[in-house]
């Protein structure tokens, strides 16, 4: 969402140092190669926060099916 929105490259840099605890790595793990990290946010979170960024990621041309 995030490269789609701001329309700009993404890098990311982690190294061992990184990591603090190891559960961490699966969460890095999954936004690598799925792009979200699953039960994030519970289910009464994910409102709130869909509601603060809807009306600039409409304004961006992105449908809200694409958003979670």
């Amino acid at each position: 969402m995030y490269s789609t929105a701001i329309k700009k490259p993404v890098s990311f840099l982690f190294t061992d140092a990184h990591v603090v605890q190891e559960g961490f790595l699966e969460y890095i793990n999954n936004i690598l190669t799925v792009g979200m990290v699953p039960a994030l946010f519970p289910d009464d979170e994910k409102e709130p926060l869909v509601s603060a960024v809807r009306a600039r990621a409409k304004a961006e041309g992105i449908q809200e099916s694409q958003m979670w």
